[in-house]
């Protein structure tokens, strides 16, 4: 689920319940949600400070600014405290990446050599740093700083929220003059995947100096928090944050990559609304901006100054269901919830509500996905005849009534309400209330009496174990209240859900236990196909259960002046770094 841009990810209950508490429709970047509208802060008219639009500050002497929009404020600027998109668009170009995830969603090395295979029978990764490399403060990135940066991670009194993205790394210890070793608990092959989220900075040692209480998942802030001055490598360097209004940052002369930076500065507008943002990007106060609305990216496109592109997003739209069982929830009848399953119309959905703009999923990983089950591919997910069936095994033939809770803004309602009208046809009667983002997730992690939530997820490693882990696996932090027994079940909780496969090897007391073990059986494998055939078996599980109900992965859409070049979109990961600005 995401709080308008969800970033991934597994922060437990109370972290995430925090996080969308303090800032209401700021964007998570793992777990991020769909919302267009950000945090309000600047109307965008703000001029840019006495610089110029001029293409070469070399021929002119005059600076070479790109303005850019987001539609939500950044929380902090701390890489092992942020999990937002709106920071790690920022960040990217104030630190870079141990391991980079290219637009295109291959794996680079960034601040290390190479990206290393797994040793030890794939329980531990050893990472070399590259040579030269300096911080902003003009110091030498040494493997001090890198172990450093980690075991603040891995320290559980720092609460950081991106630990959840070092899956089974215990330790760490230095193995060299510049290799930093990370000892696993595990074997886990993908682990390089993870760290493009997981690492996103190495930071000098000592930098973050003593916690403070601050805002987001861990409810905690550093002296990085708010000013990261001299602590990052990447492109860019930080100037200032005017909260409210926006971050700037002024070209790294030093940077390490051979063409980038080609421009001066970036800076960076919060631009909540949606007719503001592209009213200055068709002005020219702009110079780009994500989150174009699907309703307006047809006008947008048939503008000749401006170019925009539609890539496969990262956003599952999904109706997440409450499998606890309790007084008067439909949702806990297996049946019912394939009756809803069956019953909702994909296509219809991403026609009304994101025009087009989309693709229908089977299951919950990309429909052209080699990890998404061929069954599930062949499977026809819209079948009324078959929804229909499923109420008749559910014992209510004629329907039942059932509530959906939707965020308010953006499309949630929406798609709610395409639902309602869909399964009014089949006997479902569905009542639909929107209510603020912080309430829906108290609501559908603090109680077992919702029946269905109508909410999004951002995926943020294009790795299917990653979602079937993020999703799912957390026994505590569960999107759709199923558990197994554990001695660390809170209380809020009962076991819940489907028995384990009637073939499972081993001896389980319910699905979710079975699950989670065959997750991780997938994780520990260095084998590809023994993985996918995991994967395979656990999503048709998924799909065969009703264990939620996904929707359509929605587009990424932007835009940008035609004096804007090499920008690079993709479907995880935008490169901003060697942007560059003509006439």
């Amino acid at each position: 689920m995401s709080d308008d841009n969800i970033t991934e990810i597994n922060m437990d209950r109370r972290q995430f319940i925090a996080a969308a508490s303090a800032v209401g429709a700021t964007a998570f970047a793992g777990c991020t949600g769909g919302d267009a509208g950000g945090s309000g802060g600047s109307d965008g008219t703000e001029t840019s400070g006495g610089s110029t639009d001029s293409s070469s500050s070399g021929n002119s002497g005059e600076t070479v600014r790109v303005n850019v929009a987001l539609a939500a404020e950044p929380w902090n600027f701390d890489p092992a405290l942020w999990t937002d998109t709106a920071t790690s668009t920022i960040g990217g170009l104030i630190y870079d990446e141990v391991i980079e995830l290219t637009p295109d969603s291959e794996l680079q090395p960034g601040l290390v050599t190479e990206v290393p295979d797994p040793v030890d029978g794939g329980t531990a990764f050893e990472y070399t740093l590259r040579e030269g490399i300096t911080f902003h403060n003009g110091d030498e990135v040494t493997v001090e700083d890198f172990k450093y940066s980690v075991d603040w991670i891995l320290n559980p009194d720092n609460k950081s929220p991106v630990k959840s993205r070092l899956p089974f790394v215990e330790d760490t210890e230095i193995v060299g003059d510049r290799t930093l070793r990370l000892n696993l608990s595990q074997p886990f092959g993908t682990l390089n995947w993870w760290l493009t989220r997981g690492l996103e900075g190495i930071v000098p040692e000592g930098s973050r100096g003593d916690t403070a209480d601050g805002k987001g998942p861990s409810g905690l802030a550093t002296d990085l928090t708010q000013d990261p001055s001299g602590a990052g490598t990447g492109a860019f360097k930080f100037v200032e944050w005017k909260s409210g209004s926006h971050v700037l940052l002024e070209k790294n002369e030093d940077y390490w990559k051979e063409g980038a930076p080609a421009v001066d500065e970036f800076k960076f507008d919060f631009i909540g609304e949606d007719s503001t943002r592209l009213a200055n990007l068709r002005s020219g106060q702009l110079d780009l901006t994500d989150k174009v609305p699907p309703k307006d990216f047809e006008s947008l496109s048939g503008q000749p100054d401006i170019t925009t592109e539609s890539v496969p997003g990262n956003f599952t739209q999904v109706l997440y269901v409450n499998l606890m069982e309790s007084e008067g929830n439909p949702m806990s009848n297996r049946h019912n919830r394939r009756a809803v399953l069956f019953g909702i119309d994909r296509e219809e959905i991403l026609d009304e509500v994101f025009y087009g703009q989309g693709a229908v999923q089977k299951g919950p990983w990309y429909p052209d996905s080699d990890w998404t089950s061929p069954k599930l591919k062949e499977m026809q997910m819209y079948d009324p005849e078959k929804a229909k069936k499923e109420l008749e095994l559910a014992g209510n033939p004629d329907g039942f009534e059932m509530d959906i809770i939707a965020t308010k803004g953006s499309w949630f309602k929406d798609e709610a309400v395409v639902i309602q009208n869909q399964l009014s046809e089949i006997g479902i009667e569905a009542s639909v209330t929107a209510v603020d983002k912080s309430t829906l997730l108290n609501q559908v992690y603090s109680t077992d009496t919702w029946h269905a939530a109508m909410e999004d997820w951002a995926q943020s490693i294009p790795v299917a174990t990653s979602w079937l882990d993020a999703g799912y696996a957390d026994n505590n932090h569960n999107h759709n209240n199923w558990h197994h027994p554990s001695d660390d079940l809170e209380d809020i909780y009962a076991p819940s859900g489907p028995a384990a496969p009637e073939d499972a090897d081993g001896d389980f007391s319910n699905g979710h236990e079975w699950y989670v073990s065959k997750l991780r059986e997938a994780q520990a494998s260095t084998d590809e196909q023994e993985q996918k055939e995991i994967v395979w078996e656990l999503e048709e599980y998924l799909v065969e259960h009703g264990i939620q109900i996904d929707i359509a992965y929605v587009n990424k859409l932007e835009a940008w002046r035609n004096a804007v070049n090499d920008y690079d979109v993709g479907t995880f990961q935008d490169n901003y770094r060697f942007v560059s600005k003509g006439e």
